[in-house]
């Protein structure tokens, strides 16, 4: 498969991420209840990290713990040069591994070319964030966790060019819209920021559209829909095939998300 932008959660997380988020419904009763520093357990299939960003000390001086796509195995965090000085808010770039942002910050939101990012800082190891409005967002089997914007998925009010997606743990952040000239309801999409604003990527089987499921794309776009739409059942979604379905489990629902449901078969 072909690598993703850092902003991106690539497909082989999107089974895992669907089932934390819809069996697990996230962390039940807020954004950071239960997910400690030490609640992250990898699948098997991920390499080791040999540092935790989270964390002060695990790397030498002149040195950052963090997150790297571009390995053989898989992402992973690791040990990397520290080559600026850049705090969250502030624009940066990546060089290689690593970026011109500070000490437990990463450069995300880049373009093909590494550039145009803006500096994200890593949750505390206690999974806390320190910003107004910023919720830690866990994603890549608790490898990858950032201070994010909170976001209301109906409102979709994030920056021009972000949109509102979920984590790992159904938690709503914004991260920016990588569709590209895709993202539509149907069109084929490899991670959870794949799709418009307003739409997520899901497994291609529970999507009425060609090209879906069997023999088709394993992933595709589908709408966030308001399990309270007063519509008929049949009208709410893009066909009448599909269903508003609750996005959380009855009983581990984000409070505040009641609503939240996806258009699926």
């Amino acid at each position: 498969m072909a690598r993703l932008q850092p902003t991106a959660r690539a497909l082989v997380w999107l089974t895992f991420s669907l089932a934390l988020a819809c069996e697990s419904g996230g962390a039940p009763g807020g954004f950071e209840d239960d997910l400690g520093a030490d609640s992250d357990a990898l699948p098997p299939d991920l390499p080791q990290a040999e540092c935790d960003p989270r964390r002060s000390g695990d790397c030498e001086a002149g040195q950052k713990c963090s997150h790297v796509t571009d390995t053989p195995f898989g992402p992973t965090n690791r040990c990397v040069e520290l080559l600026g000085e850049g705090v969250a808010g502030d624009s940066c770039e990546r060089v290689g591994d690593s970026d011109t942002c500070a000490n437990h910050h990463l450069c995300w939101a880049t373009d093909p070319d590494g550039l145009d990012g803006v500096c994200i800082s890593f949750c505390s190891p206690g999974l806390a964030c320190g910003g107004s409005g910023e919720v830690c967002s866990v994603a890549t089997g608790g490898l990858l966790s950032l201070c994010l914007t909170k976001c209301d998925p109906f409102f979709q009010d994030c920056a021009e060019g972000w949109g509102c997606y979920a984590d790992d743990y159904g938690v709503w952040t914004c991260d920016k819209d990588q569709s590209g000239d895709a993202g539509a309801h149907g069109d084929a999409c490899a991670c959870i920021n794949c799709c418009n604003p307003g739409l997520t990527c899901v497994p291609g089987a529970l999507v009425d559209a060609e090209g879906c499921g069997v023999e088709g794309a394993a992933g595709c776009c589908t709408e966030i829909c308001d399990l309270d739409d007063e519509a008929p059942p049949e009208m709410v979604c893009p066909t009448e095939a599909e269903r508003c379905r609750a996005f959380y489990d009855a009983g581990a629902v984000l409070m505040g998300y009641e609503r939240v449901g996806l258009c699926e078969l």
